[in-house]
């Protein structure tokens, strides 16, 4: 890792993102120095960064097409592997930076996102069920269980977004599902036993 780089990285998830670009520009890494630029509301800056290292950098040019689907457009469909590597990323940042806007504007992208990569529903969902929009995450794992029904990890994520909603039924049937799957899912396993142990606390309280 380049000197000052990891100082900057601190600063980016502590949320100073002045200080983190100005120190990234002084390291050379145009791509972190743009997502900085971004998360400080300056697309312009941000798009003259990335476009320096497009060529090269698979996490710019991701970038760019986020840039373009904030503003709506879908006239640059991403990779395959950028879309997985990077989608999720995104959202998180917008939603955690309170650019609410901005998220919804990427996620009303999600059909032309399918095209790059299948499971950009389920990455949405994940995403929205990590930043505490649980019934928004449900309507995204549905979208993706129509098209790959057999996915242990969706179930999962369902299962979670029921458990907090307080539907322990709902949560139960679907981390059996899982486990009907993949009986060995260690994640589903130890979910299942908390789902257990808060029904068993139910009945107590009923």
């Amino acid at each position: 890792m380049i000197e000052g780089e990891k100082e900057a990285r601190e600063y980016f998830y502590n949320k100073e993102y002045e200080r983190a670009l100005k120190i990234f520009v002084e390291c050379g890494d145009k791509y972190a120095a743009g997502l900085c630029c971004l998360l400080l509301k300056n697309k312009d800056e941000a798009k003259k960064f990335w476009v320096q290292v497009k060529k090269n950098s698979p996490a710019a040019r991701f970038g760019l097409a986020v840039l373009n689907m904030i503003e709506l457009k879908t006239d640059v469909l991403p990779s395959f592997f950028e879309t997985r590597a990077q989608l999720e990323i995104y959202l998180n940042l917008f939603l955690e930076n309170n650019l609410i806007e901005w998220a919804e504007n990427l996620i009303s992208c999600c059909d032309f996102l399918y095209r790059a990569n299948p499971e950009s529903y389920k990455f949405i969902a994940r995403a929205l069920y990590s930043n505490g929009y649980f019934d928004l995450a449900i309507t995204f794992c549905k979208k993706s269980l129509r098209l790959f029904y057999c996915d242990p990890e969706a179930f999962l994520i369902l299962s979670q977004c029921y458990f907090l909603k307080n539907d322990l039924g709902e949560a139960l049937d679907c981390i059996n599902r899982v486990l009907n799957m993949v009986y060995d899912y260690y994640p589903a396993i130890i979910f299942r036993k908390i789902i257990l142990k808060e029904i068993e606390i139910k009945k107590g309280e009923a």
